[in-house]
């Protein structure tokens, strides 16, 4: 993910890869957290000019300053960056929504922004009836300080398939080097990133914004913010929207599991569309079989990125884990959503190239200083649950054995390589909790999404035990944003309040 501001387009692309209630209205109620304060009491939210002018007239920005370290509310203060597009039916709006894509390290911020520069991110009807409130997570995007660490470091760290003992050592030296140069460029906020710290934080911002209960949409990591949210604060929300739902119970050993069969599936599905249709630039040749070749390839020899050698804005070559994790992220959307994020079509055509010599479309973006925040939170959570190489090799030779043509190489395989050796606090490891809130919580899952796996939602299902789980029998990651029934679905939920019957299965 990113954090900076340089390149809107580009990192609302990824974004989008990444690029994440009682059954009637009068079931949204209010009330108090254990640490809310009483309602009016929070000054209200001073907003001024955007500093990313490119954003438009439209956006507003503010600063909502909240403690560093939740265990010592009276210390030391960090900032969350929000922005807010108003609601563009003013006599219609029922009040604010807050949006945070996932990642770890998406910026809602940079939505917000993508909705008043294009129109048509967000379904018409919430654009018309809420005000957007683009959430960036501390560290990230417009909150301050950012998190920052010595790209150069990164840019050298070796790639995360490692073949022998002496190579993963090399690995964990790395990440510790790597890690290291984050504590000394951002301080402590290194050890305050995970999404416990992030639901404290959003309770700030409901309580900023007009005290009234919380309208919240969560994609993929942004539904572990938002399980831990109801959590902490059961009464505070009317609608709560978890779609791509990423749970925090699981070791993350099974999680790679789970993402692994999930991002294989989704190769397979890839081939059999790629066959059935002539918008596929791979003609009669098995998509499968030629993701497997490149990734093959790219474990004896990383795979030219010529473009990318020119423009130094992505790695020259492309190694086998990051390829791997560039595929699935071109998974994410099956058709193209607007001029955000490509669709099947594109990543066919990106295979092509890079079977014909030139992978600058599957390459890394070229690491800055301020692009580490994703791991840097991601590693306060999701920390292998094992320990040295002999383990890190059983992992990598099960989820190959399951995953033939993605040999187990996707985002969660990522973490389990960069953070071992991580030196920032591990702050938030895995743990089971029962949430229930006072509304009825709306669980996304979709059957075939290549980086969530459907049985995390099933799983998230059960630790909310008044939540009602819809599932879209269909492709790609999220459902909020793809137009169709799942969407309107989700709209209808915000609005009103109606919640779909229990086991709603909708088509793609």
């Amino acid at each position: 993910m990113w954090s900076d501001h340089d390149d809107l387009y580009p990192r609302l692309m990824r974004v989008l890869r990444v690029v994440l209630v009682a059954a009637a209205v009068a079931a949204f109620g209010v009330g108090c957290g254990t640490e809310a304060k009483k309602d009016g009491a929070s000054p209200p939210i001073a907003w001024h000019a955007c500093a990313e002018k490119q954003w438009g007239a439209a956006v507003q920005c503010a600063d909502i300053e909240v403690p560093l370290d939740w265990d010592k509310p009276d210390g030391d203060k960090i900032t969350v960056g929000i922005n807010r597009l108003p609601a563009s039916d003013s006599a219609r709006r029922i009040g604010a929504v807050v949006f945070e894509p996932g990642g770890p390290g998406g910026a809602g911020s940079t939505m917000v922004a993508a909705e008043s520069m294009f129109s048509g991110v967000f379904p018409a009807e919430v654009r018309a009836r809420f005000d957007l409130i683009g959430f960036d997570p501390r560290g990230v995007g417009t909150s301050k300080p950012a998190v920052r660490c010595d790209p150069e470091l990164a840019n050298r760290r070796p790639d995360a398939f490692v073949a022998d003992q002496a190579g993963y050592d090399a690995l964990v030296a790395a990440n510790k080097a790597f890690g290291a140069s984050c504590q000394k460029l951002t301080g402590p906020l290194l050890d305050h990133l995970d999404s416990v710290a992030v639901a404290r934080d959003l309770e700030v911002v409901r309580q900023r914004l007009d005290a009234g209960p919380l309208n919240y949409i969560g994609l993929s990591y942004g539904t572990e913010i938002g399980f831990e949210y109801a959590r902490l604060f059961p009464a505070n929300s009317r609608a709560l929207v978890l779609d791509g739902a990423l749970v925090h119970s699981l070791p993350p050993s099974a999680m790679h599991v789970y993402e692994t069969a999930a991002f294989e599936n989704s190769i397979r599905r890839f081939a059999e569309w790629c066959r059935a249709t002539a918008d596929c630039a791979l003609g009669g040749d098995d998509a499968a079989a030629v993701v497997r070749d490149l990734a093959a390839s790219a474990r004896r020899a990383p795979l030219p990125a010529p473009e990318c050698a020119a423009s130094k804005a992505c790695a020259p070559e492309v190694r086998p884990a990051e390829l791997l994790h560039n595929i699935q992220g071109s998974l994410l959307f099956k058709a193209p959503i607007g001029k955000l994020a490509p669709g099947w079509a594109d990543l066919a055509t990106a295979l092509d190239r890079a079977r014909k010599g030139d992978a600058s479309e599957l390459s890394p973006r070229t690491m800055t200083e301020t692009r580490a925040a994703g791991l840097a939170a991601a590693c306060t959570e999701f920390r292998a649950d094992f320990a040295g190489y002999p383990g890190f090799k059983a992992q990598q030779l099960l989820t190959a054995a399951l995953a033939p043509n993605t040999l187990g190489g996707n985002e969660t395989f990522g973490y389990l390589a960069q953070c071992e050796g991580w030196p920032a606090a591990f702050s938030n490891p895995p743990h089971t909790a029962t949430v229930r809130p006072t509304i009825t919580p709306l669980i996304i899952g979709a059957t075939n999404d290549p980086s969530t796996a459907y049985g995390w939602a099933q799983l998230m299902a059960t630790q909310m035990p008044n939540a009602v789980l819809l599932t879209r029998e269909g492709d790609g990651h999220t459902s909020f944003l793809i137009p169709g029934q799942t969407s309107r679905a989700i709209v209808d939920y915000l609005i009103d309040g109606t919640v779909p019957a229990a086991g709603t299965v909708l088509p793609d």
